[in-house]
């Protein structure tokens, strides 16, 4: 049987019913979930500090939106435990499980039954106004903005040793397989599967007619530098700001040393996450439903 942690989003509407329900489950099959200290204040009992919480369990759950499962993310990593994202909160990609879904899956996760992803994370190195700056994970995306600032961006970019180009653009996104649907999504970048080794590279609004993302290998390491006389451009990374670039600062980024383990349903796949949450589609008008790979493709 699995030892289960769980952390909520105390701020979400939802929290306490979750946490009242996962409770009652508790006590109807004799399951002993482990409480995130803040979490348990919601209900009145004794939780974990996190890093205490970490060390003791197989997978935690964490109920919120994507913005929450990010910060688990961070807190935690680079431990490899598994991290099921319980949706609460808006639309919720990471966190693709609704509350209704997981409270009907507990005997399953109980018992083991639930589907690992492996997520490629990356590594932020770099120097603002000559100070040393790093960034040990980040799933979703890396981020270089112009801001409140009406001046275009201009921004070096370097693939290893070779120089790529100078983008002028609103800014860049460097976006992780996981990020691809977030940010880059929006920016016209690549929709990548998930468990792929590649991050890519999208300028966002750029100021010419032949605007491509670039796709690289998780063995790249790019570099962004402010050249001289540009203007400042935000430094974000999974929607966290970190700080201002000006002339001469610059970032490196490649992969991290470790993934990052999500934690999904068995019944849930990437795809029909797409077709559920993003309305993907081949085709411009709803289709029939999809057979499943266990006929053969017959529908």
């Amino acid at each position: 049987m699995l030892r289960i942690g769980v952390i909520a989003n105390r701020k979400k509407p939802g929290a306490r019913t979750l946490i009242r329900a996962l409770r009652l489950f508790s006590g109807k099959h004799g399951f002993p979930f482990l409480w995130e200290e803040q979490t348990a204040r919601l209900v009145g009992i004794e939780g974990r500090h996190l890093e205490e919480l970490v060390a003791e369990v197989d997978l935690l759950i964490v109920a919120g939106g994507d913005g929450s499962l990010l910060r688990v993310v961070h807190d935690v990593y680079p431990n490899p435990v598994p991290i099921l994202g319980v949706n609460i909160g808006g639309l919720g990609f990471l966190t693709a499980v609704t509350r209704e879904e997981i409270l009907e899956a507990l005997p399953d996760l109980a018992a083991g039954l639930l589907r690992q992803s492996q997520r490629l994370a990356l590594e932020v190195r770099g120097s603002l106004r000559g100070k040393e700056i790093r960034i040990p994970c980040v799933l979703n995306d890396v981020v270089l903005f112009r801001g409140s600032s009406s001046r275009m961006a201009r921004i070096d970019v370097l693939a290893g040793d070779l120089p790529v180009t100078e983008f002028q653009a609103d800014g860049l996104v460097v976006a992780t397989p996981t990020g691809s649907t977030a940010y880059a999504l929006s920016a016209g970048g690549p929709i990548i599967v998930p468990e792929a080794r590649v991050f890519s590279l999208t300028p966002l609004c750029p100021h010419t007619l032949t605007n491509r993302s670039l796709v690289l290998s998780a063995d790249s390491r790019v570099r962004m530098i402010v050249p001289e006389r540009a203007s400042p451009v935000r430094l974000e990374f999974d929607g966290q700001s970190r700080g201002i670039l000006r002339q001469g600062d610059w970032v490196e980024i490649r992969a991290a040393p470790s993934p990052v383990t999500l934690a999904f349903l068995t019944r849930r796949d990437f795809f029909q996450i797409l077709r559920e949450k993003l309305r993907w589609s081949g085709a411009s008008v709803p289709t029939k439903k999809m057979p499943s790979a266990t006929n053969g493709g017959r529908s």
